[in-house]
């Protein structure tokens, strides 16, 4: 799980690149343009990410899909979907871990006193996404130095996302990431899957969206349709079932009027 940090380097000030685009399909053609048909796609399952790949297939020759797991282990849904996703598009995905299982674990989430003093005696580094996408890239600095990372954000996600985006575009040189369908609606995307004709992931049926977190929202699902899955999540969060007790607990006592049941 550790990575090796590269070393930094930044590009002269005087370069000056297009910021913001007439359409997606404007900002896909000039990334392709500047990376040598090479992307880096950050890849979750979810329906935005799907449809990104579909679309950056349109413009890149090569493209790199990065899956970052939140959980140590193997869950068999997300191995499921991930074999899918290689299967239909015809390309290995890449496993990394997220930024956030470092910082879970470093901030002690759901561990038990006695893993507190390895933890902290280990000085558990905890990555930020820059420096993780540097980690990734130097895997293969040939083909990824020189790509940005895509991204399935869109404009309509909210209000604050579609303000910056306006403000500032869908691409960030410095970060070297862009948003390949930043002005996709819901009736782009559903067309775009069903054109596809390929499938989302079971995270849909379990959470209503992808796999993002430790918490009850996904533990308590995953513990009733994937014990075993559930199982892997314990071995590295061990109290991670304190979440699920504690609503248990919180709905009993609302259940008995407020009071402590006996």
């Amino acid at each position: 799980m550790w990575l090796k940090l590269p070393e930094k380097t930044l590009e002269p000030a005087s370069i000056v690149k297009q910021t913001h685009f007439s359409n997606s399909d404007e900002l896909c053609e000039y990334i392709s343009e500047l990376c040598e048909g090479k992307v880096i796609l950050a890849f979750s399952t979810g329906k935005d990410s799907v449809v990104s790949w579909l679309k950056l297939r349109r413009y890149f020759k090569e493209i790199t899909p990065v899956f970052l797991y939140r959980v140590p282990g193997r869950l068999s849904f997300i191995d499921k979907a991930l074999a899918y996703y290689e299967d239909f598009f015809g390309c290995h995905i890449y496993r990394f871990p997220h930024p956030d299982l470092y910082s879970t674990i470093g901030n002690l989430v759901f561990q038990p006193p006695e893993h507190l003093d390895v933890i902290v005696e280990e000085n558990f580094y905890m990555y930020d996404f820059e420096e993780m996408w540097a980690a990734i890239r130097s895997c293969d600095p040939e083909n990824l130095d020189v790509s940005y990372i895509a991204e399935g954000i869109r404009s309509a996600d909210s209000i604050i996302r579609g303000t910056s985006i306006r403000k500032h575009g869908p691409v960030s040189h410095l970060k070297r990431q862009f948003y390949p369908i930043y002005d996709y609606k819901k009736d782009d995307i559903v067309r775009e899957l069903e054109a596809a004709k390929v499938k989302l992931p079971y995270d849909y049926a379990l959470f209503g969206r992808t796999f993002d977190g430790v918490d009850r929202t996904f533990t308590q699902p995953i513990k009733e349709h994937f014990p075993d899955d559930y199982q892997v999540i314990l071995d590295a969060f061990p109290l991670a079932e304190m979440d699920i007790l504690r609503m248990k607990w919180r709905q009993e006592y609302w259940d008995h009027g407020g009071e402590v049941a006996i």
